[in-house]
C-alpha cells in the first residue's frame, strides 16, 4: 500500500523504499553508518515496542522502511498504523512519529526533498485510514538547530510542543559527572553501595537472574504487564550485547531492585526497573543509575538518556508520580534537552 500512495504524490518519482521488516540486515547496516545512533532507531527497539504494542490488542501494520536515493540507501523511517477500538493511529511502534534519520553524506537538497516527500506519504496514510491528526516527535541528536522535518512541518500549520528529556554526557570522566549530582545523591550511592550487594548482567547466560528481576518486576506491578515474548526479547539483547542488567541484593541474598539499560555506540537509555516497595526509603534506584553510568562510560557510550522530565505545566498534565520520578532522574543529570512534539494537520488529498 504504501508504494502506491508513494507513487502517487507529485515529485517522488525516483525515490525508492523497502520495507524493514523484509531487509532488517540492509537496515542494521544502514543504521550502523548513522552519525548518531539512536537507540528508538534500532531494529531491536523497534521489534520490541512493535511486539509490546501487540499485546495489548489491536491490528498493527509496520510501515518502517529503508528510503534510498540515487540507488543507495540514505535514510530509516520507522512507521505503524494500528487500529484499535475501530481507530486508527498514525505512529512510530506506538509513539509519536519519528522523523526519518540520515546519513551523514546525503545531501541537504536530498534531504529536504525526501523530508517534503515523507510528510505528503504520513498525511497520504492518515486520510487513507481516517486519521484526524498525527503526531510526530524529536529528541537530541548531537545536531545543531531545528532539523528539516521540524522546518518543513512548520510550514505546514502544525502545532509545536516543548517537552523536557535529561542526558548525562559520558564524555565527561567520572569525577565530574558526580559533581554534577544532587547534592544528597552522592552521599545516597556512597551508603547504598554498602548496603547492597550490586551485579551486573550483561552477555552471559544466566536465565535465573533474569527471571528472578522478572519475578520481581511482576511482584512490584501486581500483575503481568506484558507479554513473555517482550522479557525474551530484551534478555536476548543482553545475550547479545546490546543491553545490561544492573541488580541489588540484600543481605538474605534476595533481589531487591534492578535497572535494564540498552544501547548502542552512542546512546543509553533505561528501559525498565523494579524496586521492592517496601524499601523505598533506602537509596535503591540511586545505586542502579551510578552503576549504569559506569557500565556505560566502559562501554564508550558517548550519552546516556535518563529519560523525560515533566513539569506541572506539560499538556497533557503528568501525574504527581511522573513529576516525582522526573525529579529524581534530574538529580543525575548533566543537561536538560528539548524534545519537540508536533501535532500535524492534514493536507487534504484524494483519498487513496
Amino acid at each position: 500500500m504504501i508504494n502506491k500512495l508513494l507513487s502517487n504524490i507529485p515529485g517522488s518519482a525516483g525515490m525508492i523504499i523497502n520495507s524493514r521488516i523484509g531487509c532488517k540486515e540492509l537496515w542494521d547496516q544502514t543504521f550502523n553508518s548513522l552519525p548518531y545512533k539512536s537507540v528508538a532507531y534500532s531494529n531491536t527497539s523497534l521489534d520490541y515496542q512493535l511486539a509490546y504494542q501487540q499485546g495489548h490488542g489491536g491490528s498493527w501494520f509496520d510501515f518502517s522502511s529503508v528510503i534510498y536515493s540515487d540507488n543507495k540507501p540514505v535514510a530509516l523511517w520507522p512507521l505503524t498504523i494500528s487500529i484499535k477500538d475501530n481507530a486508527a493511529r498514525l505512529t512510530s511502534q506506538g509513539s509519536p512519529v519519528l522523523a526519518p534519520v540520515f546519513l551523514a553524506d546525503c545531501p541537504a537538497v536530498s534531504r529536504k526533498r525526501i523530508i517534503k516527500i515523507c510528510i505528503e506519504l504520513a498525511n497520504a496514510l492518515a486520510i487513507a485510514y481516517k486519521i484526524s491528526e498525527w503526531e510526530s516527535g524529536e529528541s537530541f541528536s548531537r545536531s545543531i538547530g531545528m532539523s528539516e522535518w521540524h522546518i518543513q512541518s512548520m510550514g505546514r500549520d502544525s502545532l509545536c510542543h516543548v517537552f523536557h528529556e535529561l542526558y548525562i554526557d559520558l564524555g565527561l570522566d567520572i569525577a565530574e559527572i558526580k559533581r554534577n549530582f544532587r547534592k544528597r545523591f552522592k552521599s545516597l550511592v556512597v551508603s547504598g553501595s554498602k548496603l547492597w550487594a550490586v551485579g551486573v548482567l550483561d552477555g552471559q547466560n544466566d536465565g535465573e537472574i533474569w527471571s528472578e528481576f522478572r519475578d520481581l518486576h511482576h511482584k512490584v506491578s501486581g500483575r503481568v504487564t506484558r507479554s513473555d515474548e517482550t522479557w525474551m526479547m530484551q534478555y536476548q539483547d543482553i545475550l547479545f550485547g546490546r543491553a545490561f542488567l544492573v541488580w541489588l541484593r540484600n543481605s538474605c541474598g534476595e533481589m531487591v531492585g534492578g535497572g535494564l539499560f540498552n544501547f548502542t555506540d552512542d546512546e543509553g537509555v533505561y528501559a525498565v526497573g523494579a524496586y521492592d516497595r517496601t524499601l523505598f526509603d533506602k537509596p535503591l534506584g540511586h545505586v542502579v543509575q551510578y552503576r549504569a553510568i559506569e557500565e556505560l562510560k566502559k562501554r564508550n557510550v558517548s550519552w546516556y538518556k535518563i529519560g523525560v522530565r515533566p513539569y506541572a505545566s506539560d499538556n497533557p498534565k503528568p501525574t504527581e508520580k511522573e513529576i516525582s520520578i522526573g525529579e529524581f532522574k534530574q538529580g543525575f543529570s548533566s543537561h536538560c534537552f528539548p524534545h519537540y512534539r508536533l501535532t500535524h494537520r492534514l493536507v487534504q488529498q484524494q483519498e487513496v
